[in-house]
This record gives structure tokens, C-alpha cells and sequence, in this order.
């Protein structure tokens, strides 16, 4: 236990150092709680007002780009229909959970999925990267941490109150308690509360990294982005300061001294109380008014308003450079697309579907490593090399789709029920009802089906008849 205790100890301080270096901020700028512009010293309220609403944060749509595109609709098995492993997944309410795994790991880089043992069936808990530190002994290649730590902290107060230890052998429960010192202060204290032992061999959590590199170093959309938002947030800046103060005409004149401050109730002139001078009235210069002087000297004229298209275009050029860096088609953020031919929109969206084709080979292994962690707590057939089914978001129709699909049966000789996989719309339970139907109107595999069965020893899955 002392060396449970001692890495538990060790995994709450990178947990704490990676907050306050790295993920802290990240988390502040996806937020939209941005760094302030530059402003002089000397800074009025009127400047840090216009300050605050020059945050403009971009970086919600930058993730939401990719992240629309990853939705896992199925789990394609080598044998068997695998049905029984995606049970479990639609028990966990992962159609809609897992959204939140894939956007921690596109905003920090990383998230994980613990995987727990549970008379009821497993439960697959998501876990942001603000709450989680995993140990590697080789931090690129390993599927598997050697152990990780997850922090429980108060709902009132946000103070940390626990933590769930996992290795390879069991799930280990954490209770933090502070107790006094041979100095009489106090300290935070660790004490096991429960050890939980499973059966999967591993430790049951899986990191989902965006981007990892062969240090191990994982790196999200929104951390490269951030010196960009701030250029942006200046120049915003720059323009509603330059909007509220010169960007309109200023009328003024010379040689003509304004009109006294008359005291309606004396009809006679305002003085400083001070100094006894007179006040002046300050001339309001109005569309209807007609401006004249009797003052032969006296000359009328007017300062020019400065012009707003240099900050506007910079605008759009930094924008065009949060897009082009972190591969987002620029009509997602400018709006600018009008007419675009098939070609044309096909190519803005080219490094989009790069982007995230490469995701999903990312993400997908790690779906893997979670389902197949979950058909080893159930007993299934833990078939290592199946695989998750993407949803197609793609802009086809479902007529052309169906339309190359029919094609392919027709000519290539593919069998239909290889391809209904494959179908853009349908999820999982819809293509194992397709399944069952075509046994039902089927005798022949019918009663193929039932002799694998009978043929199967106790044990082993049977292997449907296509």
C-alpha cells in the first residue's frame, strides 16, 4: 500500500504541474477568458471597457470543426457479430458521451476512458486531462499505462477529497485527510480506502491523444492558436478604440470666441466660483444649424475621420491564418462562400477531411482498446484486431451512395451485407436488425446459423453465417 500511496503522490503532482503550466491556461482561452490587449498605463474605464468586448474567441468553432466529423456508430468484429461488447456500449450511453472524449482530447491534447468492473456490467467513465495523470514505460508505443490517477475534488469548494488509483492488478480508492503535524500545523494526508482487485490484466485506462509525437508529448488544436487569438483580440482592440474616438468628422472654428454661460434665472453671466472668470457655453455643432460669425477672422473647417479598412483587413488576414493553421476551411469562420462550384468546395474542404481522416485513425485505436477492454469484463470473444465504424459525414446523398454501393454489387461481386456497414445513416443496432431480418427471410442461413451453434463447444462464440 505504501507504494500505491507514494505513486498516487507522485501522479497528483504532474497532475498539478501540467494545470498551472499548461492545461490551466488552455482552458482559459477555450473558455473565452483571454489575455487583455496592451493598453497604456494611463488606461480610463471607457479603454477597459472596450477592452473586455474585444475578445473575440474563435477557438469553440476551430474545435467544433472536426469534432462534428468524429462520431463512432459501430463496432465491426473479425467473427461474430459482436453484438453483446456493443451492448455494453449503448448501456454506457456513449453515443452521446463520447462527443466529450473527443473534445477534450482536440482542446488539451489528451483525455482518457477508464474502464470499470461492475456487477452490472462495465462502466466506461470519461476523463478530462484536468483530472487524470497516466504513467508510461513507453509513453508512444504502449496501449496500456502502468498506472494512472484519477482526483475526486468537492462540488462546493473544488478541494480535493479523493482519488481512484488503477494498475493491472485492482482499482485502488483514495481518501485525502487533513491531520495535524509534530509542528501543529496541518497536511493532507493520504489513506487507502478500498482496493478493488479486476481481471483485465492491464491497467483499465485508455489515453485519447490528438496529435502525440515520439516523446510522448501530445499537443490539441487550441494551445498552437493561442498567440494568434491574441493578435486578432489586439486588433479588435485597435479598431473599437480607433471606431469610438476618430472615425467620424470633427467640425471646428477659429477666431471666434464662444458665447457666454447666461444664468436663465439673472440673465446675467456664469462665473468660476473659484477664480471669478467667466464661463463660456461650448458650441454644438448640429446638421440644421447654419454656422456663421461676425468675426471677419473667424475660419470653419473639419479633421477627417480615420479610416477602418486596415483594421478590417487585418482582421480577415489574421483570421485566414487561425484557419490555415490549424487546417479549418476559412468560410467556416469568414462566411464567405458564395457559388462555389463541386470542385471548388471540395478542395476548401481537402485539409478539413485530411485532418480529420488522421483523427480518426488516432481515436479509433483507442475506441478499440476500450471495447475490447469491455468484452474482456463481460467474458466475449476479445477480438484484437476489430474495429469501430466511423459515421459518414460526408455531403453525398444517400442516392449515390446506394447508387456506387449497387454498382459494386453488381459488378465487382460484392456481397451486399459486406457493404451495409458502410451505409451513411445507419448505426449498429439498425445494421444488426438488417442482420436478423435477412436470417429471418433466409432459410438456407437460418439453418446454417443453428448447426454452427450446435457444433460450437461450450465457450466459444459461434461465427454467423453470412
Amino acid at each position: 500500500m505504501a507504494d500505491i500511496l507514494e505513486r498516487a503522490d507522485y501522479a497528483l503532482s504532474r497532475i498539478r504541474q501540467d494545470f498551472s503550466e499548461r492545461l490551466e491556461v488552455i482552458d482559459r482561452y477555450y473558455r473565452g477568458k483571454h489575455a487583455g490587449p496592451y493598453m497604456p498605463r494611463s488606461a480610463n474605464d471607457e479603454y477597459k471597457l472596450l477592452a473586455e468586448r474585444c475578445v473575440h474567441n474563435w477557438l469553440p468553432w476551430v474545435v467544433a470543426a472536426p469534432l462534428q466529423n468524429l462520431q463512432v456508430d459501430g463496432w465491426r468484429p473479425a467473427s461474430g457479430d459482436g453484438s453483446a461488447v456493443w451492448d455494453v456500449w449503448q448501456a454506457n450511453r456513449m453515443d452521446a458521451r463520447q462527443g466529450s472524449v473527443h473534445e477534450g482530447a482536440l482542446v488539451y491534447g489528451h483525455a482518457y476512458v477508464a474502464v470499470l468492473p461492475d456487477p452490472a456490467g462495465p462502466r466506461i467513465r470519461p476523463l478530462s486531462a484536468l483530472r487524470m495523470w497516466a504513467a508510461y514505460a513507453d509513453p508512444v508505443s504502449d496501449e496500456f499505462p502502468l498506472y494512472a490517477l484519477e482526483i475526486m475534488q468537492s462540488p462546493d469548494d473544488g478541494e480535493l477529497t479523493g482519488a481512484r488509483f488503477y494498475d493491472a492488478e485492482a482499482i485502488t480508492d483514495i481518501r485525502y485527510e487533513m491531520k495535524k503535524t509534530a509542528d501543529g500545523g496541518e497536511s493532507l494526508t493520504a489513506v487507502v480506502a478500498g482496493r478493488t482487485p479486476h481481471i483485465f490484466g492491464v491497467t483499465p485506462v485508455v489515453r485519447f491523444a490528438a496529435s502525440l509525437d515520439l516523446l510522448g508529448r501530445s499537443v490539441g488544436l487550441v494551445e498552437p492558436l493561442i498567440p494568434i487569438s491574441d493578435r486578432i483580440n489586439q486588433t479588435w482592440f485597435d479598431l473599437l478604440v480607433t471606431q469610438t474616438y476618430g472615425s467620424f468628422k470633427v467640425r471646428y472654428a477659429t477666431g471666434m470666441a464662444p458665447p457666454l454661460d447666461i444664468d436663465p434665472a439673472t440673465g446675467m453671466p456664469r462665473t468660476d466660483p473659484v477664480t471669478g472668470e467667466p464661463l463660456y457655453r461650448a458650441v454644438g455643432f448640429d446638421p440644421t444649424r447654419f454656422l456663421m460669425a461676425e468675426d471677419p477672422d473667424t475660419k470653419f473647417g473639419e479633421l477627417s475621420e480615420s479610416p477602418l479598412n486596415g483594421y478590417l483587413a487585418a482582421l480577415e488576414l489574421n483570421t485566414q491564418h487561425l484557419a490555415a493553421t490549424s487546417q479549418t476551411p476559412p468560410h467556416y469562420l469568414l462566411g464567405s462562400m458564395a457559388n462555389l462550384s463541386a470542385d471548388a468546395f471540395a478542395a476548401a474542404e481537402a485539409a478539413m477531411t485530411r485532418k480529420v481522416d488522421a483523427l480518426k485513425q488516432a481515436l479509433g485505436e483507442a475506441w478499440e482498446s476500450v471495447l475490447w477492454l469491455c468484452a474482456t469484463a463481460i467474458g466475449a470473444d476479445a477480438d484484437r484486431s476489430a474495429q469501430v465504424v466511423w459515421r459518414d459525414t460526408g455531403s453525398r446523398s444517400l442516392a449515390q451512395t446506394a447508387d456506387a454501393f449497387g454498382k459494386l454489387v453488381q459488378m465487382v461481386d460484392v456481397p451486399p451485407q459486406a457493404l451495409w456497414d458502410k451505409l451513411p445513416g445507419f448505426s449498429q443496432t439498425d445494421i444488426d436488425r438488417f442482420r436478423e431480418l435477412a436470417e429471418e427471410t433466409d432459410p438456407a442461413a437460418k439453418m446454417a446459423n443453428a448447426l454452427a451453434k450446435a457444433a460450437t463447444p461450450p465457450g466459444v462464440p459461434a461465427v454467423a453465417s453470412e
